[in-house]
């Protein structure tokens, strides 16, 4: 089993100034981080990528082609912040997108802090901070080790995915609000947008975006590595009869008011922000190395929506290629390739529909996380007379309601271990429960135990664990679901690229803590202190 009993400290002396001279660090580092890429979509549709996106990381970088992240559950706010820390949700906190602080009867999300507000927006929600995070991140050491000279900007369509590679002390955090339609931010951050920020907003993008019906960008019977576009194993768009193309956003839109998230054009509109963002703040520009943290989030809605081998993943991959094309090209033209380090990675990959599976011969199936906590709640009420004793299953675990349990008389131990017994002998599809205290001991006697270990965080986890059988999702009969330690969800492209980076590739273990240390020691800047993961040695070997 994988603990995470040491830390691994790299000590440098370091101003954050680059020498322009003889380059020892970057003028920026852009870390890209693709929402829902599975390994697999590189080679996938590697015959129909341009020349200049994904190609261009692997033909002129170095490609580390068997990177896995080694917690559960691989969610967006995990993955992006084992990313950024160097560790797992055990040491730094986050250990999924929403979950119940102990004591408490409901849930929370991750970023969700009100003694902040949104800036930009009249709304009363989007009040977003990192403070949930438990550790520094590396973006927070290069802030550091410059005298807060280095500028951090986080931006993603999704909050969680600029808020938490960005850190405690990024200079910005910025994430889109569909109800305005606008880029927005947090008074952690700043009291007012940017003038460039405004202006950009003013431009209304988004409207011209959901004012373009979405076609296929190639015939659309040239999509060889898809399902067909009409099948039964894809969500449609509201208002569609069918998922299937031409998906006519002008019409639409009023009945989706996510849209733009749940097509490739919010990728686009990602990628236009971020190059406005190197251009006004000068990113690159000031003697000291900066960093760019963005995620382009709408591979994630379009893959949850569709499905992995759906038409409509196979053209956002397609489109996202030109995205990464464009902003590649920006960046070399802005400040040089060999004054820029690019990583590209992803926070989790994703698992096929398990019906489409089903027909291919494979075991597969369905969990719906209401009917596992209705029959939990059955079954304790014949059990001890007493209703509700089983608050929520989220994030694939039960959440007793310890107060009530407590309060009844009952033991808390029994409770947990007859509602194991019960799981295991009346829910299809369980590869392992486990307890809370099992999981803390290092007592899973399972294959995964280290996954489930790796990711337990005491004060933010529940009672009880379950792992599902291979292939199993949760809530999609339709679309698609991640979130298992399987490697369909944990094995993620690593791409390095620019900067002092060589040609290569290698097939070698890599575990997702390890960006990280690898990032510390190319800058010469201490990990954060919770890093648990090692540089990697092909990488850092450029830089001697």
């Amino acid at each position: 089993m994988f603990v995470p009993a040491f830390f691994f400290i790299v000590s440098f002396s370091f101003s954050g100034k680059a020498d322009n001279n003889k380059q020892k660090q970057p003028k920026l580092v852009i870390g890209i981080v693709v929402d829902q890429m599975g390994y697999d979509f590189i080679p996938r549709y590697w015959n129909k990528y341009s020349d200049n996106g994904f190609k261009k990381l692997v033909n002129e970088g170095y490609f580390c082609k068997n990177a896995n992240y080694i917690h559960f559950p691989t969610y967006t706010a995990v993955g992006h912040t084992c990313i950024y820390t160097g560790t797992v949700p055990a040491i730094n906190g986050i250990c999924a997108n929403d979950w119940i602080d102990s004591g408490k009867t409901f849930y929370r999300y991750c970023a969700d802090d009100t003694n902040y507000h949104a800036v930009g927006s009249t709304s009363s929600e989007d009040r977003m901070a990192p403070t949930s995070l438990l550790v520094n991140t590396i973006t927070d050491e290069l802030r550091i080790s410059s005298g807060m000279n280095s500028k951090v900007i986080g931006i993603a369509l999704k909050d969680r995915g600029g808020i938490f590679p960005a850190g405690h002390k990024a200079n910005a955090s910025y994430w889109y609000e569909a109800k305005s339609k606008n880029w927005i931010t947090s008074s952690y951050y700043m009291e007012s947008l940017p003038e460039w920020v405004n202006e950009f907003n003013r431009k209304a993008l988004p409207d011209k975006y959901l004012n373009t019906v979405w076609n296929t960008m190639l015939p659309v019977n040239e999509y060889t590595e898809s399902l067909p576009d009409d099948n039964e194993f894809e969500e449609k768009y509201k208002g569609e009869e069918r998922p299937v193309f031409p998906h006519n956003f002008p019409v639409l839109k009023d009945k989706n008011p996510n849209l733009l998230r749940y097509s490739p054009f919010g990728n686009t509109l990602t990628r236009e922000f971020a190059e406005e963002t190197i251009k006004y703040e000068k990113l690159g520009m000031s003697g000291y190395t900066d960093f760019l943290c963005v995620s382009f989030s709408s591979t994630d809605y379009v893959g949850h929506k569709f499905g992995p081998n759906s038409v409509e993943t196979e053209d956002t991959y397609l489109r996202m290629d030109l995205e990464l094309a464009h902003l590649l090209k920006y960046a070399d033209e802005t400040l040089g390739k060999e004054n820029v380090l690019v990583f590209l990675t992803a926070d989790h990959a994703i698992c096929s529909n398990p019906e489409y599976l089903k027909t291919q011969g494979t075991e597969a199936g369905t969990f719906f996380h209401r009917a596992i906590g209705d029959s939990v709640n059955a079954f304790l009420k014949r059990e001890y007379g007493k209703d509700s004793l089983s608050l929520y299953f989220l994030n694939q675990q039960i959440f007793l309601n310890r107060g009530k349990i407590i309060s009844g008389g009952l033991m808390l131990d029994e409770v947990i271990n007859k509602t194991v017994d019960y799981i295991k002998q009346n829910v299809p599809g369980t590869n392992g429960v486990f307890t809370a205290k099992q999981i803390k001991n290092g007592e899973t006697q399972s294959e995964f135990g280290s996954f489930f270990f790796n990711g337990f965080f005491e004060s933010r986890c529940g009672d009880i664990f379950v792992n599902f059988k291979k292939f199993w999702i949760e809530d999609r009969i339709r679309g698609a679901e991640h979130g298992s330690p399987y490697e369909y969800d944990t094995h993620v492209p690593l791409l390095w690229y620019g900067w002092i980076i060589g040609k290569g590739e290698s097939t070698e273990p890599v575990k997702m803590v390890d960006v990280t240390p690898t990032l510390a020691a190319l800058l010469g800047i201490n990990p954060p202190k919770g890093c648990i993961g090692k540089p990697i040695k092909e990488i850092v070997d450029f830089n001697r």
